[in-house]
């Protein structure tokens, strides 16, 4: 078959072969691409019915889209042979990576929760997979784990197992499916959802032990095994496993499938809340208790006790509610609510009461794993403002999008729950307080919308959003938080204390207006750098720790100021007392992961984003921060792969694809342009922005294209204005153009920005050579120096900033220096392709006294 071509597919080699046929990859002619063939042995589809039914389920198979999941593209036939063409997946298979070995546990975990999503996307479209084993099951290079051949085994051969089960028995040897398959599937019963998640179990104690459950190498007595042993606790074999993973994989592997998880979702969200070191929510029970006459008794009892309860609670609203089964995984987003009548003084409590009720809903999250809720940051970044975009752009699945009506001590508060993806509104709640109680109201708002996602809810739960607040005080505090929410506009952040100071005033006890004050002057300072806007920040969360110590937020703003201060240790552990209160509070893992970077713990920031994403895997933001963190250590490669991940979850992300768009800038490499290009063009044709324009200019500028360039910065700055590295961009463009007074004009710009910009964060060595370069550029000497070696003495390893310290000493005419700092830069990983853009630095380039070393 090889150099063959089928349709327009040419075989390029043989990748595999099995009971299903030999696997080819093939490249794909017209679409330019490499892809998986799988030929179909001859008379698997002997006529023309099965030939149909094969067609049309292989359709059916093919609207399956997941990220751990392998695509088929189609099913055809020419010359008389019958092929599947599939994604083609690079990497091993999971039996190759086993090799009688067990996996290291963070691997394990990863493979696992990975195998867990991919098959709960199958079940959910009622696709079983009937033929899970590791041989179908392939790990890319960057860790991915995809499934192969989904229903195959159905397709070819409805009697599959039977024939399976036959074939081994006569044979007295162990091949193929058998040591994978259920028990309920060795006694004849059709394979389902339930017999999935033994296979799944099969392969989860494979990975922890390196070996099977059941070794039997007489295929009668290994189809006995199955059915009738206790097998092995995993432990036996590798001491070093979790007893909780030991309690998902034997929970599995339950002999009676309704002893196994209800779902192979639930199964993942076990393994998730391992990673965490959370408790997992079912514990196994020991099949030797169930079969004996206990089981029968229990068995009996239950169903009375259900009896009873389902007539109790039988009810509308307990049917809605069982929609939403407690282990379904719900991803929910707090839209902007509307401010009915536009009344000036309630837009900023709408604004607040946007974070008020993501807050509440996320006291919940930290009781039910199966739960998350988007940061309302998240949300505004986005702009999201309606569920479909909260879908594409959020994964979310559920979204809360209210409103508010004021009309003088009159408040009604509506409420609803929508469904993402049917836009199908689930439930809404109206509420009215003639007292202007908008706290009671949220908290019932909440407490309906925890009922309608069948959640319970305590008194716990909504304690930390807003206390016993009284009313005057708690809408103060609303203002407050949308004033805050939009810190940029001058007067705000006042505006936002003297509410604040109104709500602790009115309410002396209100701890979490306390926190928000040292938000506030956290920010306050932030803006002007006056010390004793820290002193209050501090001051204040002191305060509010005295009132309640168990306000995560209070922690997060402690570990934001330790953090901004320099000190990082101390920062690192405000952050980590906020996450024993809350282990998936977003702000806190991102600003830990933040701090231990700053610390130069890159390794344990590294960890603390991979961390975030284990708690939220089909989440795209978890992946595009570690894709972020990857691009500043200069890891180039590891952040593009994050970034194809978040855009496997969010195909339609505008952001994603413009961050993208910038690593493959960032590599240096001109080979990836095009790609670069192109990614940034996908982001502007989904939503034009100021970065997307921005790195297109910078693109164009790489590339000669200096007309080019300068139309697309000058597009990107009508967005945002007030970026330096824009009007950076923006003078080059000018310069390479010979437009003398356009490029001083934007130099112009862009000093006044950076010389804003060193007064609020002195601490960032690159803002202070940039400024440097600037001064050194309008021939003020001293202060250009003083800027230069502020840059060196706050990083002096990092290599953008020794570039750029280099070309301020080219600028200031001293050459030997310049020469020093440039090679330094380059030697450390530095792209010199970039430097050869400054049309400033040509001279040098070109002197043979320059000679960089690379960095191997």
């Amino acid at each position: 078959m090889i150099g063959q071509i089928l349709k327009h597919y040419r075989i390029l080699e043989q990748i595999g072969a099995g009971g299903m046929g030999v696997v080819y990859r093939a490249h794909d002619e017209e679409l330019d691409r490499d892809v998986a063939i799988k030929i179909l042995p001859l008379g698997t589809l002997a006529d023309d019915s099965a030939g149909r039914r094969f067609r049309q389920e292989a359709l059916s198979l093919a609207r399956l889209n997941h990220p751990n999941v392998a695509t088929i593209h189609e099913f055809s036939s020419d010359i008389g042979i019958d092929f599947l063409v599939t994604e083609y997946i690079p990497g091993l298979s999971l039996d190759s990576k086993i090799a009688g070995r067990p996996l290291p546990a963070p691997e394990l975990m990863s493979l696992g929760i990975q195998l867990a999503h991919g098959l709960a996307a199958a079940h959910d479209q009622n696709i079983v997979h009937r033929d899970l084993k590791p041989a179908n099951l392939r790990v890319t290079p960057d860790g991915r784990l995809k499934i192969l051949d989904f229903g195959l085994a159905r397709l070819a051969n409805p009697s599959h197992d039977q024939a399976m089960i036959a074939t081994v028995t006569k044979s007295q040897e162990i091949t193929g499916t058998l040591p994978y398959m259920a028990p309920e599937q060795l006694r004849g019963e059709p394979a389902n959802v339930s017999s999935d998640i033994w296979s799944a179990g099969v392969v989860l104690y494979e990975m922890a032990t390196g070996r099977r459950p059941f070794v039997q190498s007489n295929g009668a007595l290994l189809i006995d095994a199955i059915l009738n042993k206790d097998l092995d606790p995993p432990r036996k074999f590798n001491a070093q496993i979790s007893p909780g993973l030991q309690t998902v994989i034997l929970k599995s592997l339950a002999k009676l499938p309704g002893d196994r998880y209800p779902s192979i979702r639930d199964l993942g969200t076990d393994l998730e809340r391992i990673t965490v070191g959370a408790p997992t929510l079912a514990a196994f029970r020991r099949d030797r208790f169930w079969n004996s006459a206990a089981r029968r008794w229990w068995i009996t009892v239950a169903l009375i006790c259900m009896c009873f309860a389902l007539i109790a609670l039988y009810s509308f609203r307990s049917r809605l509610a069982s929609m939403f089964s407690s282990h379904e995984e719900k991803h929910i987003a707090v839209l902007p609510f509307d401010n009915i009548g536009n009344s000036s003084e309630s837009e900023a409590i709408t604004d607040g009461l946007m974070d008020s009720m993501t807050s509440k809903l996320s006291n919940l999250d930290v009781g039910q794993q199966s739960l998350w809720i988007v940061p309302a940051s998240v949300v505004r970044r986005l702009k999201v403002n309606d569920p479909a975009t909260a879908l594409r752009d959020l994964g979310a699945t559920l979204v809360v999008k209210g409103s508010i009506q004021r009309s003088e001590r009159n408040v009604h508060l509506t409420v609803n729950l929508i469904e993402t993806k049917s836009l199908r509104q689930i439930g809404s709640v109206e509420l009215e307080d003639n007292g202007s109680d908008i706290a009671a109201l949220q908290n019932e708002a909440v407490s309906r919308l925890a009922k309608m996602m069948n959640i319970a809810t305590t008194p716990e739960m909504l304690h930390n959003a807003s206390g016993n607040a009284t009313p005057a005080a708690y809408e103060s505090y609303l203002t407050a938080l949308g004033l805050i929410q939009r810190y940029d506009k001058p007067g705000n952040l006042d505006s936002a204390i003297i509410a604040l100071d109104r709500a602790v005033s009115r309410d002396p006890r209100f701890a979490v207006a306390y926190t928000a004050l040292g938000e506030a002057y956290r920010l306050k300072y932030k803006v002007d750098q006056n010390p004793k806007w820290n002193e209050e920040a501090l001051a204040n969360c002191k305060r509010a720790l005295d009132l309640d110590d168990r306000l995560p937020g209070t922690y997060i703003t402690l570990g934001k100021i330790h953090d901004e201060a320099g000190k990082h240790d101390l920062a690192v552990q405000e952050f980590q007392h906020a996450l024993e209160l809350n282990p998936r509070d977003p702000d806190a893992l991102s600003g830990m992961a933040r701090a231990y970077e700053n610390a130069g713990r890159i390794a344990d920031a590294e960890a603390a984003y991979k961390k975030a994403i284990a708690l939220r895997p089909d989440y795209w933001d978890g992946y595009n921060s570690l894709g972020l963190f990857y691009d500043r250590q200069r890891q180039f490669d590891e952040a593009i792969v994050q970034l194809k991940r978040a855009i496997d979850l969010t195909p339609d992300n505008a952001q994603a694809y413009f961050n993208l768009g910038a690593f493959y800038l960032d590599t240096g490499d001109v080979k990836k342009i095009p790609e670069a290009e192109k990614v940034l063009r996908k982001s502007l044709e989904l939503n034009p922005s100021y970065p997307a324009y921005a790195n297109l200019g910078y693109l164009c500028l790489q590339q000669g294209r200096y007309v080019d360039s300068a139309a697309m910065t000058e597009k990107a700055l009508k967005f945002n204005d007030r970026d330096f590295l824009g009007w950076e961009n923006l003078a080059l463009a000018y310069s390479w153009l010979h437009q003398k007074d356009k490029a001083v004009a934007a130099r112009d710009r862009e000093l006044i920005l950076l010389q804003e910009m060193v007064k609020s964060k002195p601490q960032d060595a690159n803002l202070q050579a940039n400024l440097g370069v600037l001064y050194a550029k309008k021939n003020l000497r001293d202060q250009a120096i003083l800027r230069l070696q502020s840059a060196l003495a706050l990083a002096a390893d990092d290599p953008g900033v020794l570039t750029t310290v280099g070309a301020g000493y080219e600028a200031l005419g001293n050459r030997e220096r310049a020469i020093e700092f440039l090679e330094q830069g380059v030697q450390k990983g530095f792209a010199l392709e970039e430097l050869r853009h400054d049309p400033d630095l040509q001279a040098l380039l070109s002197d043979p006294n320059f000679r960089p070393q690379f960095k191997k």
